[in-house]
């Protein structure tokens, strides 16, 4: 039992080791590899690129914000009332279904903000496409409206871009003569709001220049209702890749912690379900009282005037099952085998080795008495039964 405990924490201590080593050497290099071109604009970020001071400025703003983490078809009317999609990956692109669903859903009165430098759908009667700006021109207000207003000039990234919305009653707000940075568009009973550059919104960029107002405006025209940020398609809850739950532990050293934790719960498993020892004989119940088979040896012994002969017969075979319950071999010498037996059966050691040594003195031939013959072999099975073999 004790060298069961000591396994158990041992492999417990190992564990600990391994997760304070993976926690220690764990360094998050995902900021390190990001760019303008290729950042992460999710609302969970904090780095430069991501996009969670745009969230929190709504929500300490009195804006009921929150994350939307499932596919764009799982849309309901005014579940939420304004989805903002930010810049997702090209791998994560939304589908043609779900591009079909938010379609739909813009149309029964839904408003989509898209913040993207590559915006190329239709929706409705709305043809939406964006192209390169001329370097030499800057982007600023194109007419008073609710989304320009207090807006004198934005700070915009050398990647930023132009969109052109035809097809559809549109509105450009901030731009210059190749297209618009802010454009929006009735579809249905919806609206459509279109930003070129998501570093409008992003940690580094939101506070440059009138960048915040803009942003603010995005919801001027709205009623406060409830506004979720896609996160979907930043591979949360579950993403369009299929990562499903391990989406959340992406980049961390969760995933090696699990691996370990498998590997150490199979080396347990195989320890404890592997025998270290040779197999312990099933005890056999005895078929007759220690007093008949007493009995029956003592009036053999004293017809044949054999008292040497029952005692070895009785004495090795009580040997041998001492040696096994002392994980001992059988030509232990008396002295070790009666310590090693008395500790384990909590009895006094000098009487069991004074027992050992008097009943080979009887099988050497020395002469006994009835009574103390009789009285040997009552303790020796006595032991037997005390020590359950």
């Amino acid at each position: 039992m004790k060298n069961n405990a000591r396994a158990v924490l041992l492999v417990a201590g190992l564990f600990a080791a391994l997760i304070a080593l993976n926690l220690l050497f764990f360094v998050d290099k995902t900021p390190d590899d990001e760019s303008e071109a290729t950042a992460n604009r999710s609302s969970y970020r904090a780095t430069a690129y991501g996009t969670l001071a745009f969230y929190t400025l709504l929500k300490e703003s009195g804006f009921e914000v929150s994350r939307f983490e499932k596919p764009l078809t799982s849309l309901k009317p005014h579940e939420p009332d304004t989805i903002v999609i930010i810049s997702p990956p090209a791998e994560l692109n939304p589908s043609e279904q779900e591009i079909s669903a938010l379609e739909g859903w813009i149309e029964a009165g839904g408003t989509a903000i898209i913040i993207d430098r590559q915006i190329e759908v239709t929706i409705g009667d709305a043809e939406i496409g964006t192209g390169s700006a001329d370097p030499s021109t800057s982007a600023r207000p194109v007419q008073p409206t609710s989304y320009t207003r207090g807006v004198t000039r934005l700070s915009l990234s050398h990647l930023a871009t132009r969109v052109e919305v035809s097809g559809a009653a549109a509105t450009y707000h901030i731009g210059d003569v190749t297209g618009a940075v802010l454009a929006d568009a009735r579809v249905g009973k919806g609206r459509l709001v279109l930003l070129t550059d998501p570093h409008v919104v992003a940690n580094n960029g939101l506070a440059e220049a009138d960048n915040v107002i803009a942003a603010l405006n995005l919801f001027a025209d709205e009623p406060k209702g409830k506004i979720a940020f896609d996160e979907y398609h930043h591979g949360y809850g579950g993403s369009a890749a299929g990562d499903g739950l391990m989406a959340y532990f992406r980049g961390t050293p969760v995933p090696w912690m699990m691996a370990q934790a498998a590997l150490l719960a199979v080396v347990i498993v195989y320890s404890f379900g592997r025998r270290f020892a040779r197999p312990i004989p099933i005890r056999q119940e005895r078929r007759t009282t220690n007093l008949e088979f007493v009995s029956s040896m003592a009036n053999i012994t004293r017809l044949a005037r054999a008292s040497d002969l029952a005692m070895q017969n009785i004495y090795s075979e009580f040997r041998k099952r001492l040696c096994r319950f002392s994980r001992l071999q059988g030509n232990a010498e008396t002295a070790r085998l009666a310590e090693v037996a008395a500790s384990r059966a909590g009895v006094d050691s000098r009487e069991l080795s004074a027992l050992l040594y008097r009943c080979e003195e009887v099988v050497a031939g020395e002469k006994v008495s009835d009574s103390e013959l009789l009285k040997l072999v009552s303790r020796i099975r006595e032991l037997e039964t005390k020590l359950a073999f």
